[in-house]
């Protein structure tokens, strides 16, 4: 569901609008209906919503210097107007669309279906970088691990897996040592859901970026140290997902 502010001077407008998009566009929901821009900037400051369908003439200031003030934005915009002339200051604000009056039902909705792309495209980059951000956080954090009377600071992004023991967890690194830390595996899962690691059985959490192989028919993994790890059946939809995302 897409959430929306229309602002318009005309209560008639703003009620045509808002029939408009009920009618064409079932998916938006309307949050907020603005009769001029000091209202519109207040709802703008107040509501959560992901795109404006405003008019640019309205009393109480200048539209593209109330957006001026809001800078930088972060929700898309459509202009309705009756006016042409201020097509090129919408394109530099990079308005998803400008629409003339009289109102036109499919552009309207073409209108809406380009807002709805490109927050879909903006999501995913958000994701990517989140995602870029989390893999180079991860290959700097470091993990402290206690055994016996000797500490030891691990790399996450050296850390093959950790695989339960009994009441002890086992660490496998890629340079092939090894550490038994008298914890439980549920411990490590919470630590690290935020990185690259994935419970993919009760007894094995693993460094997803050191699986060689999958036998999705016999729900096997084989790490790149060639250790064949089990693969739950109720976790491989989810497991696989992630993979394909690498």
């Amino acid at each position: 569901m897409l959430k929306a502010i229309i602002a318009d001077d005309e209560k008639d407008a703003n009620d045509l609008l808002e029939s408009a998009l009920k009618l064409c566009c079932p998916n938006v929901q309307i949050v907020a209906k603005c009769y001029s821009v000091g209202e519109l900037e207040q709802k703008i400051q107040q509501s959560d919503f992901d795109f404006l369908l405003l008019d640019i003439q309205m009393p109480g200031g200048d539209v593209f210097e109330m957006l001026n003030r809001l800078s930088p934005v972060n929700f898309e915009i459509i202009f309705i107007t009756a006016h042409n002339q201020y097509a090129l200051q919408a394109i530099k604000r990079n308005a998803a669309d400008y629409l003339l009056k009289p109102l036109d039902i499919d552009e309207l909705k073409n209108a809406v279906s380009k807002v709805q792309s490109r927050i879909a495209v903006n999501n995913a980059q958000k994701y990517d970088v989140a995602k870029l951000v989390n893999k180079i956080t991860s290959q700097q954090r470091k993990i402290e691990i206690v055994n016996n009377d000797r500490i030891f600071y691990l790399k996450l992004s050296d850390i093959i897996r950790f695989e339960a023991d009994g009441n002890y967890v086992r660490i496998i690194t890629i340079s092939g040592e090894n550490y038994f830390v008298a914890k439980k595996l549920k411990e490590y899962h919470l630590m690290l859901e935020n990185y690259d690691f994935f419970r993919v059985h009760h007894s094995y959490l693993i460094n997803i970026n050191y699986v060689k192989s999958v036998f999705t028919k016999d729900l096997m993994i084989v790490m790149v140290d060639n250790k064949v790890i089990p693969l739950s059946r109720k976790r491989k939809e989810e497991f696989l997902q992630l993979m394909s995302t690498l």
